[in-house]
C-alpha cells in the first residue's frame, strides 16, 4: 500500500475533513488493536505513508526481500495521523523514530528487520503471505481466551504514551492537511515537479 490515493485525498480541503479521515485511520488501527486474535502483516511491497501506519497497527510483520518500508508524510507536508508516533517510538526508539519520520528514509526489508519494523525477512519474494499463515497456524495452537488477555496486555503496555500523544498528533494532522504546502506538495506530485515549501 503507498497510502491514501492522492486523486481522492484531495477532495479532503476542510478541517472537518481532515479530521474525519484522520479519525477514521485511527479508528481501524484500533480495531486491529482490539482483535482478541493477533494480526499478522504480510508485506510483499511497498508499505509507504498510511500503508506504513497500517502495517505497524498490526501485532507482527513478515515482509519480502522487495518490501520497502516508509513514512513518506513529511514528503506530503503533513504529520502520521492514527496513532503511528507512540507506536513508532514503542517499536524502534525515539532516534530511529525521528530518523524515519523526519527524513521519510526509505527501509529496504532487511534494514526494516535490523529496526525491528518487521520481525522477519523471506529469501524469496512471495514467501511472505505463506509465512505469516504458518505463524497463524502456530498462533491457533494456544488458548484462545489466553491469546487475547496476553495481546489485551501488550496493546496497554503502550497504552499511557498512545493516549497521552493521540491529541497533539491529531490536532498536528488537521493543522499540516489543511496547510499550504499540503497542497503544494499535492500539486508538485500531479505536475510531477519538485515542491516549493514556505518557511516554518
Amino acid at each position: 500500500s503507498s497510502g491514501a490515493d492522492l486523486r481522492d485525498a484531495r477532495e479532503i480541503v476542510s478541517e472537518d475533513d481532515a479530521a474525519r479521515f484522520s479519525d477514521a485511520g485511527e479508528a481501524i488501527c484500533r480495531r486491529i488493536e482490539a482483535l482478541p486474535v493477533p494480526v499478522i502483516a504480510a508485506l510483499p511491497g511497498v508499505a509507504f505513508g498510511g500503508g506504513a501506519e497500517l502495517a505497524l497497527a498490526c501485532d507482527m510483520r513478515v515482509a519480502d526481500a522487495a518490501a520497502r518500508i516508509s513514512f513518506k508524510q513529511v514528503r506530503m507536508a503533513v504529520t502520521t495521523s492514527w496513532g503511528t508516533l507512540a507506536r513508532l517510538v514503542s517499536v524502534v526508539g525515539y532516534g530511529t523514530a525521528s530518523r524515519l519520520l523526519l527524513t521519510a528514509h526509505e527501509v529496504s526489508a532487511m534494514e526494516a528487520r535490523v529496526l525491528r519494523l518487521v520481525d522477519h525477512v523471506t529469501e524469496q519474494d512471495g514467501e511472505c503471505l505463506a509465512l505469516a499463515l504458518a505463524w497463524a497456524s502456530n498462533v491457533e495452537l494456544g488458548s484462545p481466551s489466553a491469546m487475547a488477555t496476553m495481546k489485551s496486555l501488550l496493546v496497554e503496555s503502550r497504552r499511557a504514551n498512545y493516549d497521552r500523544l493521540r491529541p497533539h498528533e491529531r490536532e498536528a494532522f488537521v493543522a499540516t492537511w489543511t496547510g499550504t504546502d499540503h497542497r503544494e506538495a499535492v500539486a508538485a506530485y500531479f505536475e510531477r515537479r519538485a515542491p516549493t515549501f514556505g518557511s516554518p
